[in-house]
């Protein structure tokens, strides 16, 4: 057999095949279609009759009410009722977003910080005075614990600075605190410079009671026989001493 009929032969056996694999096959049942309707929208009626009002009558006779239909248009009207509530709490909700975007942009630190921008230049101007008198303190005769005592001061008010600039806060609130230590700076400046002008008046009394000391001084003996020697020279001369 030559190669082409082979061929041939082959599909013409596969040809019966392929035409039942594509067949379908249907058949209609009546009361099986009744059940589905039922038990999906509530129509038709359940066949036969007999065998439902012997087995099934209590099923029968809520069937058609409790259908999938029903049910569907219960929670369609349920959720229809939550759309008020839900567009109410979308709404809600994105006001919310909206404040605590403003809020964010307005308490995070950096460069939306315009309470420090506003205040910067006096409380660094400030700072920089209180620095330079408290590198004064040893120069007028203070103690070197004095001024670690007010160096200590000094960071302890540029640690609070940088707080309050790194804080998450209002910047009314953060306003606030910059004016707190601008008055704190002001008034550590005060006091620093009392202790100068103390400390300076303590070395003036000090090279005044040196000077006072000082080993050039005459003697008061001295002092008293020469005076006593120029009295009497003066008496004499004026005839005021009788032998």
């Amino acid at each position: 057999m030559k190669k082409e009929q082979l061929i041939i032969c082959m599909l013409t056996a596969m040809l019966p095949l392929q035409a039942l694999a594509q067949s379908v096959t249907y058949n209609h049942d009546e009361s099986v279609m009744n059940q589905f309707t039922i038990g999906e929208t509530g129509a038709g009626s359940f066949t036969p009759d007999w065998y439902y009002d012997v087995l099934h009558k209590n099923y029968r006779n809520v069937a058609m009410m409790t259908n999938k239909q029903f049910f569907r248009s219960q929670m369609n009207l349920t959720l229809y009722q939550e759309v008020p509530h839900s567009e109410a709490i979308d709404s809600a909700l994105n006001e919310r977003l909206r404040v605590e975007g403003l809020n964010i942009a307005d308490r995070t630190p950096g460069i939306t910080d315009l309470a420090y921008q506003v205040e910067k230049g006096k409380i660094e101007g400030k700072l920089a005075v209180l620095k330079q008198n408290i590198e004064r303190i040893t120069l007028e005769g203070g103690s070197a614990g004095q001024y670690r005592t007010w160096l200590e001061r000094y960071n302890a008010i540029n640690c609070g600075l940088q707080a309050v600039r790194d804080a998450y806060m209002p910047m009314g609130k953060r306003k606030e605190q910059y004016l707190a230590i601008y008055k704190d700076i002001l008034l550590k400046n005060t006091e620093v410079c009392e202790l100068i002008l103390a400390l300076r008046h303590m070395k003036s009394a000090k090279e005044a009671m040196a000077t006072a000391r000082a080993p050039h001084c005459a003697n008061i003996v001295t002092i008293a026989r020469s005076a006593h020697g120029r009295w009497k020279v003066a008496m004499a001369a004026g005839g005021g001493i009788g032998e």
